[in-house]
């Protein structure tokens, strides 16, 4: 094998190698799949106080949450609003909007099966198939922005994931933020990197 003919063969597995991290890369930088609605008869731009309101505890998702995690998600969207320009006041008699969530839990199955024959070289063989099933906790995050005098949401985005243990404290300070600003990446409709006070 001649000198010229091993560069080429080493720069094409450098390409590979290097097109290999840039979809790994790319799978770690996949953004959330936030669905939002809007009233759009609705003028979203007098908004620049917004009041967290307290999470109801009736509904049994609502009762599975600790006041700990309850205070994070609400410190992470306050956090997240106060990035973009809005003030979080206390008081709803301050506020231009009320900020309302709530979590949606739903139990559900995950059935898949696999052709496994293709892996073994068995002549005569019938295919054989093998079945996972497993269980897991579907979790539709709501936020929805609520006019203080009608009473009404003018916004909401919406959120649907598997729930999972919660990771190390640092892991799970990132997806919480990272979550809060897909939550609000639309907000408001029209929304351009800042708010105007």
């Amino acid at each position: 094998m001649n000198l010229a003919t091993q560069q080429t063969q080493h720069s094409q597995a450098g390409l590979l190698i290097l097109m290999a991290c840039a979809l790994v890369l790319a799978g770690c930088a996949t953004p959330l799949n936030i669905t939002t609605d809007y009233d759009t008869n609705y003028n979203f731009s007098g908004v620049r106080k917004i009041a967290i309101q307290p999470i109801l505890r009736t509904p049994e998702s609502a009762a599975m949450l600790s006041d700990i995690q309850i205070d994070r998600i609400d410190n992470a969207l306050a956090d997240e609003l106060t990035r973009r320009g809005y003030q979080i006041v206390d008081q709803n008699s301050e506020a231009d909007m009320l900020l309302a969530w709530h979590l949606v839990t739903q139990e559900k199955t995950d059935i898949r099966s696999y052709n496994t024959a293709g892996y073994y070289s068995c002549w005569r063989c019938a295919p054989v198939a093998d079945i996972t099933v497993r269980q897991y906790t579907q979790g539709t995050f709501i936020v929805d922005l609520i006019d203080p005098v009608q009473m009404r949401s003018k916004w909401r985005a919406t959120y649907v994931s598997r729930m999972g243990r919660e990771k190390d404290a640092a892991k799970a300070a990132e997806e919480r933020r990272n979550t809060a600003q897909a939550i609000f990446a639309d907000f408001p409709p029209g929304y351009n990197g800042t708010v105007t006070p």
